[in-house]
């Protein structure tokens, strides 16, 4: 009976799981299929990467270890060989020869020792060029300075004296002034300014119709002056009895005289272009 009956199922159970697998479409089927289908891309790439290593990986096979032996070796017996041939060279050369080598060597040497001495007098003829040129170029700044300081063209500061004039009286004159301002050139002063107009050897003061004018500008009281030099010989020099001050007083003004430490003159002058005179060659 038992085995009627497995001989019954069986038929009947072989369709159905024919069936299963034939219709695995709806009943898993695809699964299992792209399961198979992941695996056999991946086999490939697995087998690809492997190859790749194996690519980048050195296999030292007896024929590449015999091949990088004779390389060594012919290199070894190149370098031996050209360095043989130099010295076969000069061996094999004759007496003359080498007597004219060295002859020519000499005179290479020669010449790159007269090429080394001229290049080094070249060197030292560059430095005192430059040299010279810096010491004419502060000579110059130098001159241009003191000449500035004279000619009015450059405010200036140091010590001297300050000197104040007022005349309710009026009483003082253009000539009481210049006065004043010889006196302190004699003093040795070496920049002088009166009521803001810088004085020069080309400065003149005037009596004008509204009073006292310098280089054409008139100047309202008190009149004060500024200048710079030693100030205990400009102060002894414009005190002296019937001197500058003197005569100032005696016209009715007061004077009062400063001595300090350092003052400063920041008016200039604008020099004119000269209309006569030239420059002379220098002679002796």
């Amino acid at each position: 009976m038992s085995t009627t009956r497995h001989g019954e199922n069986r038929p009947d159970r072989a369709p159905d799981q024919a069936a299963g697998r034939s219709q695995g479409g709806a009943d898993g089927g695809p699964e299992r299929v792209a399961g198979d289908a992941g695996q056999g891309h991946a086999a490939p790439a697995r087998a690809g990467a492997r190859g790749a290593r194996a690519l980048l990986v050195p296999r030292w096979s007896p024929t590449h270890v015999v091949g990088a032996l004779l390389c060594v070796a012919l290199g070894f017996a190149v370098v031996a060989q050209v360095s043989q041939t130099q010295d076969d060279v000069l061996t094999g050369m004759r007496q003359d020869d080498l007597v004219r080598l060295l002859d020519d060597l000499n005179q290479r040497n020669a010449e790159l020792t007269d090429e080394q001495e001229g290049l080094r007098q070249d060197l030292a003829e560059l430095r005192s060029s430059t040299s010279s040129r810096q010491a004419a170029q502060e000579a110059a700044e130098e001159q241009a300075r003191v000449q500035g300081v004279l000619a009015g063209t450059l405010p200036v500061r140091g010590p001297g004296v300050v000197l104040t004039i007022r005349d309710p009286e009026d009483g003082v004159r253009a000539q009481h002034l210049v006065t004043i301002l010889e006196e302190m050139r004699n003093a040795g002063v070496e920049a002088v300014e009166l009521s803001g107009q810088r004085l020069t050897a080309s400065s003149w003061i005037l009596d004008g119709e509204d009073g006292i004018v310098v280089d054409g500008v008139a100047l309202e009281q008190p009149w004060t002056w500024t200048a710079i030099g030693d100030p205990d010989v400009v102060s002894v020099a414009l005190g002296i009895p019937g001197g500058a001050l003197a005569t100032v007083r005696a016209a009715g003004a007061t004077v009062v005289l400063r001595e300090v430490e350092e003052v400063e003159i920041t008016a200039v002058r604008t020099l004119d272009e000269p209309e006569f005179a030239e420059p002379a060659a220098p002679t002796g």
